[in-house]
């Protein structure tokens, strides 16, 4: 199930929920190609369920094969053919979540405000305005600088760097479309670098639907 791995890289590794909860829940098709560093493809299709008030991230899968995997602050299970494995989380990965961002009203910035990070450079390039934002001096050993930059007063991509100022990971955000007066971007490109290899994977969303009445069995899936 190593392709099932790979659904965090869609997530923002990196708010509070201050805004208005006028959106609060979303669902969409959602179809992940990612190519591994050996040039190798493989693709993913199903459903996803999220829900700012239950706090889960839920992923009906169909393709390749039948699971349901789950992901709320701390945990995460995949569940095929009956069995039901756990595996850590971590908070940031809902609170950084696409949706999660565009829900609250917060995807424009990355969520940074409601973080230590802080703005230590604004430029701008061509039509891109570029911010950076540095950890807290408390952060620097653990954490690198973070560029952000908009198109339009849009996200346009983001670029996570470690301590010594290498590149971890790029993410660009495309092809926004409008739902219910919720701007979101239908497409991720994403570029991850480990241990001198690159991983990219193209994140498709289509279907979207925000503040869904009923299917609360998905939304609030049990693992029980």
């Amino acid at each position: 199930m190593n392709h099932l791995k790979i659904l965090l890289l869609i997530f923002i590794f990196y708010s509070t929920q201050t805004y208005s909860q006028k959106f609060y829940r979303v669902k969409a098709k959602i179809t992940i190609k990612d190519k591994n560093s050996d040039g190798k493809f493989n693709l993913t299709k199903g459903i996803l369920y999220y829900d700012i008030n239950y706090r889960k991230a839920v992923y009906d899968i169909s393709f390749p094969e039948n699971a349901m995997i789950v992901i709320a602050d701390t945990v995460s299970y995949t569940i095929k053919d009956g069995k039901k494995t756990k595996s850590k989380s971590l908070k940031e990965f809902l609170d950084f979540s696409l949706f999660n961002l565009c829900l609250t009203g917060k995807l424009d910035y990355y969520g940074l405000k409601d973080t230590p990070f802080t703005i230590s450079k604004t430029e701008k390039q061509d039509s891109l305005v570029i911010t950076t934002w540095s950890p807290p001096k408390k952060l620097r050993k653990k954490k690198g600088v973070i560029k952000v930059s908009v198109k339009n007063k849009k996200l346009f991509g983001v670029i996570i760097y470690d301590v010594k100022g290498n590149i971890i990971s790029k993410q660009f955000f495309e092809d926004y479309t409008v739902v219910k007066n919720l701007t979101i971007p239908t497409k991720i490109v994403s570029f991850s670098y480990f241990k001198g290899k690159t991983f990219t994977q193209i994140t498709e969303f289509k279907n979207i639907t925000i503040n869904e009445e009923g299917n609360d069995s998905f939304y609030n899936y049990s693992v029980n």
